[in-house]
């Protein structure tokens, strides 16, 4: 088995799971973690042979993928911005409309003060705190989340990428919890949003494979959350603090009216593809 051989046998072996080009894409992803090569070197080498090690691997690969396990399990890494994470399915896979809201952070404190205190809400992977460090190190920044599981997997990645944060266990929707977190002068959060009823129409790689505790919500309360966070804002943001929030673009209307009636100022924003996927709510 070629380089080019074992390429084409993995787009087509993906084809009809995904798309095109989608299929081209995961391929990619699993010839460059076998080669250790980047696609413009894939192509001189294409005729090159595969050692009996990275046979056996592609094989495990390929059983996997068709599986429909997401190619970021299979590798056990995926990318936010930049920077490359651990993950397995006891996290989120992080994803680019999570990027664009750290990125809206970031932009608002481009020539804030130094030392801000963080807090990422249900941070997972830990992608968030992790991004946000090595963007702003004079930043305070930490992180909560129910999952031990998942701090695990956060704190291996804040080593992997050589940054300090304060990872907290514990579950926001218990107020006497609250009490263990300071004052803080930004939120962020990706938290679950999905209602239960929605569950059936996900595509089976997110269904069966993503920790349902970061995605669901009950279908008679779908922004939970979204209050809990506010009112854990109205005790522990600072005044004049703003918090960060991806949302569901079903509920963005009920999000506002409901920060808006708690005395915040939200303001709501479109992500890459049209989509009013974000907030952010400043406190007077």
């Amino acid at each position: 088995m070629t380089i080019e051989s074992a390429n084409r046998l993995l787009i087509a072996s993906l084809t009809g799971m995904y798309d095109e080009r989608e299929a081209a894409s995961v391929s990619s992803l699993v010839m460059e973690r076998l080669t250790g090569m980047p696609k413009s070197l894939r192509v001189l080498h294409k005729t090159e042979p595969f050692m009996q090690q990275q046979e056996e691997l592609f094989g495990q690969y390929l059983a996997d993928l068709l599986k429909s396990r997401p190619v970021q399990y299979v590798l056990n890494e995926a990318w936010f911005g930049p920077l490359p994470f651990y993950v397995d399915e006891q996290v989120l896979i992080p994803r680019p409309e999570t990027e664009e809201l750290v990125d809206w952070l970031l932009k608002d404190q481009v020539s804030g003060e130094p030392g801000l205190r963080v807090l990422d809400i249900g941070t997972g992977s830990g992608c968030i705190p992790v991004y946000i460090k090595k963007k702003r190190p004079d930043f305070q920044v930490m992180a909560l989340d129910i999952s031990e599981a998942a701090l695990d997997i956060a704190k291996k990645n804040s080593g992997i990428h050589g940054v300090e944060i304060e990872f907290i266990s514990g579950d926001i929707r218990i107020p006497e919890q609250w009490n263990k977190i300071p004052a803080m002068d930004l939120l962020i959060s990706n938290p679950p949003y999905i209602p239960e009823k929605q569950k059936q129409v996900l595509e089976k790689h997110v269904r069966d494979f993503e920790p349902s505790l970061a995605l669901f919500v009950p279908d008679e309360d779908p922004i939970l959350f979204y209050k809990i966070i506010g009112d854990f804002a109205i005790r522990k943001l600072r005044p004049g603090g703003t918090l960060y929030l991806e949302i569901h673009h079903d509920y963005a209307r009920d999000i506002i009216q409901w920060y808006q009636g708690k005395g915040f100022v939200p303001e709501l924003k479109k992500d890459f593809s049209g989509k009013h996927r974000m907030i952010k709510a400043g406190r007077p």
